[in-house]
Protein backbone atom coordinates (compact mmCIF):
# COMPACT_ATOMS: atom_id res chain seq x y z
CA UNK A 1 0.00 0.00 0.00
CA UNK A 2 2.82 2.40 0.74
CA UNK A 3 4.27 2.13 -2.76
CA UNK A 4 1.17 3.48 -4.56
CA UNK A 5 0.93 6.34 -2.06
CA UNK A 6 4.60 7.18 -2.66
CA UNK A 7 3.99 7.16 -6.42
CA UNK A 8 1.05 9.53 -6.03
CA UNK A 9 3.06 11.82 -3.78
CA UNK A 10 5.94 11.91 -6.29
CA UNK A 11 3.58 12.56 -9.18
CA UNK A 12 1.94 15.40 -7.28
CA UNK A 13 5.34 16.83 -6.28
CA UNK A 14 7.02 16.53 -9.70
CA UNK A 15 3.97 17.37 -11.70
CA UNK A 16 2.52 15.49 -14.63
CA UNK A 17 2.18 16.63 -18.20
CA UNK A 18 -1.09 18.29 -19.01
CA UNK A 19 -3.38 16.64 -21.52
CA UNK A 20 -5.66 19.61 -21.83
CA UNK A 21 -6.21 21.21 -25.21
CA UNK A 22 -4.36 24.44 -25.97
CA UNK A 23 -5.86 27.62 -24.64
CA UNK A 24 -7.57 30.25 -26.75
CA UNK A 25 -4.76 32.66 -25.81
CA UNK A 26 -3.66 34.44 -29.00
CA UNK A 27 -0.02 34.34 -27.85
CA UNK A 28 0.08 30.52 -28.14
CA UNK A 29 1.84 29.46 -31.36
CA UNK A 30 -0.38 27.18 -33.42
CA UNK A 31 2.00 26.60 -36.35
CA UNK A 32 -0.39 28.38 -38.67
CA UNK A 33 1.56 30.49 -41.14
CA UNK A 34 0.87 34.07 -42.03
CA UNK A 35 -0.45 34.64 -45.55
CA UNK A 36 3.00 35.66 -46.80
CA UNK A 37 4.68 32.61 -45.21
CA UNK A 38 2.06 30.32 -46.72
CA UNK A 39 2.54 31.91 -50.14
CA UNK A 40 6.34 31.51 -49.96
CA UNK A 41 6.11 27.83 -49.01
CA UNK A 42 3.49 27.06 -51.68
CA UNK A 43 5.52 28.98 -54.28
CA UNK A 44 8.41 26.59 -53.58
CA UNK A 45 6.16 23.57 -54.03
CA UNK A 46 4.69 25.05 -57.22
CA UNK A 47 8.25 25.62 -58.49
CA UNK A 48 8.76 21.82 -58.40
CA UNK A 49 5.68 21.32 -60.57
CA UNK A 50 6.83 24.06 -62.95
CA UNK A 51 10.25 22.37 -63.24
CA UNK A 52 8.54 19.03 -64.01
CA UNK A 53 6.47 20.64 -66.77
CA UNK A 54 9.45 22.38 -68.35
CA UNK A 55 11.88 19.48 -67.91
CA UNK A 56 14.21 21.75 -65.93
CA UNK A 57 16.55 19.56 -63.87
CA UNK A 58 18.66 22.54 -62.80
CA UNK A 59 15.59 24.16 -61.23
CA UNK A 60 14.83 20.94 -59.35
CA UNK A 61 18.39 20.98 -57.98
CA UNK A 62 17.92 24.56 -56.74
CA UNK A 63 14.57 23.83 -55.09
CA UNK A 64 15.45 20.51 -53.48
CA UNK A 65 18.12 19.73 -50.91
CA UNK A 66 20.91 17.58 -52.47
CA UNK A 67 20.08 14.72 -50.05
CA UNK A 68 16.31 15.06 -50.38
CA UNK A 69 14.44 11.94 -49.30
CA UNK A 70 11.68 10.86 -51.70
CA UNK A 71 9.24 7.97 -51.27
CA UNK A 72 6.32 6.83 -53.39
CA UNK A 73 3.65 4.62 -51.84
CA UNK A 74 1.55 2.76 -54.38
CA UNK A 75 -1.20 0.18 -54.30
CA UNK A 76 -1.69 -1.86 -57.46
CA UNK A 77 -5.08 -2.79 -58.91
CA UNK A 78 -4.55 -6.23 -57.34
CA UNK A 79 -4.04 -4.65 -53.90
CA UNK A 80 -0.26 -5.14 -53.62
CA UNK A 81 1.49 -2.30 -51.82
CA UNK A 82 4.92 -1.02 -52.72
CA UNK A 83 7.13 1.72 -51.37
CA UNK A 84 9.87 3.00 -53.63
CA UNK A 85 12.65 5.43 -52.88
CA UNK A 86 14.32 7.76 -55.33
CA UNK A 87 17.16 10.25 -55.31
CA UNK A 88 17.37 13.75 -56.71
CA UNK A 89 19.67 12.50 -59.49
CA UNK A 90 17.09 9.85 -60.49
CA UNK A 91 14.28 12.43 -60.52
CA UNK A 92 16.31 14.86 -62.63
CA UNK A 93 17.17 12.07 -65.10
CA UNK A 94 13.48 11.10 -65.45
CA UNK A 95 12.36 14.68 -65.92
CA UNK A 96 15.10 15.63 -68.37
CA UNK A 97 14.61 12.37 -70.28
CA UNK A 98 10.86 12.75 -70.75
CA UNK A 99 9.57 13.68 -74.19
CA UNK A 100 6.12 14.41 -72.75
CA UNK A 101 5.04 17.38 -70.67
CA UNK A 102 4.63 16.28 -67.04
CA UNK A 103 1.82 18.19 -65.34
CA UNK A 104 1.33 17.89 -61.60
CA UNK A 105 -1.30 20.06 -59.95
CA UNK A 106 -1.94 20.47 -56.25
CA UNK A 107 -5.20 21.64 -54.75
CA UNK A 108 -6.54 22.40 -51.29
CA UNK A 109 -3.05 22.43 -49.68
CA UNK A 110 -2.58 22.50 -45.91
CA UNK A 111 0.51 24.35 -44.65
CA UNK A 112 2.08 24.35 -41.18
CA UNK A 113 5.23 26.21 -40.15
CA UNK A 114 7.38 26.11 -37.04
CA UNK A 115 10.39 28.38 -37.27
CA UNK A 116 12.48 27.21 -40.21
CA UNK A 117 10.52 24.00 -40.84
CA UNK A 118 7.37 23.81 -42.95
CA UNK A 119 5.02 20.98 -43.89
CA UNK A 120 2.63 20.81 -46.84
CA UNK A 121 -0.05 18.16 -47.35
CA UNK A 122 -1.95 18.39 -50.61
CA UNK A 123 -3.95 16.24 -53.00
CA UNK A 124 -2.64 16.24 -56.56
CA UNK A 125 -3.30 14.88 -60.02
CA UNK A 126 -0.56 14.00 -62.52
CA UNK A 127 -0.73 13.99 -66.30
CA UNK A 128 1.78 12.72 -68.85
CA UNK A 129 1.01 14.77 -71.91
CA UNK A 130 -2.79 14.94 -72.09
CA UNK A 131 -3.36 11.62 -70.30
CA UNK A 132 -4.13 11.26 -66.59
CA UNK A 133 -1.38 9.05 -65.18
CA UNK A 134 -2.27 8.95 -61.49
CA UNK A 135 -3.26 11.01 -58.48
CA UNK A 136 -2.76 10.98 -54.73
CA UNK A 137 -1.48 13.14 -51.93
CA UNK A 138 1.91 14.80 -51.56
CA UNK A 139 3.51 15.24 -48.16
CA UNK A 140 6.44 17.65 -48.25
CA UNK A 141 8.84 18.90 -45.60
CA UNK A 142 10.68 22.12 -46.32
CA UNK A 143 13.51 23.76 -44.42
CA UNK A 144 14.70 27.32 -44.75
CA UNK A 145 18.13 27.32 -46.39
CA UNK A 146 20.74 28.67 -43.98
CA UNK A 147 22.61 30.65 -46.64
CA UNK A 148 19.81 31.91 -48.92
CA UNK A 149 16.86 31.98 -46.48
CA UNK A 150 14.79 30.38 -49.29
CA UNK A 151 12.56 27.39 -48.58
CA UNK A 152 14.03 24.12 -49.81
CA UNK A 153 12.43 20.66 -50.11
CA UNK A 154 14.13 18.21 -47.73
CA UNK A 155 11.59 15.39 -47.94
CA UNK A 156 8.87 14.48 -50.42
CA UNK A 157 6.54 11.51 -50.12
CA UNK A 158 3.44 10.78 -52.13
CA UNK A 159 0.74 8.23 -52.65
CA UNK A 160 0.15 7.02 -56.16
CA UNK A 161 -3.45 6.03 -56.89
CA UNK A 162 -4.84 4.90 -60.21
CA UNK A 163 -8.12 5.93 -61.81
CA UNK A 164 -10.95 5.48 -60.92
CA UNK A 165 -9.77 6.03 -57.32
CA UNK A 166 -8.47 9.46 -58.21
CA UNK A 167 -9.60 12.69 -56.67
CA UNK A 168 -9.07 15.09 -59.54
CA UNK A 169 -8.27 18.78 -59.53
CA UNK A 170 -11.48 20.81 -59.20
CA UNK A 171 -10.62 22.78 -62.38
CA UNK A 172 -10.83 19.63 -64.50
CA UNK A 173 -8.09 18.39 -66.83
CA UNK A 174 -5.21 20.78 -67.60
CA UNK A 175 -5.55 22.93 -70.69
Amino acid sequence: MKRPVLTLVLAATLGTPSCTPPSDDASVVRHMPTDSEREAVLATVQAIFDALASGDGAALRRIMHPQVVMHSVERSAEGARTISTSTLDELVARVEGSDAILTERMFDPEVRISGDLAMVWTPYDFYVGDELSHCGADGLLLARNVETEAWQIVSLSWTRLQPPECELHPDGPPE
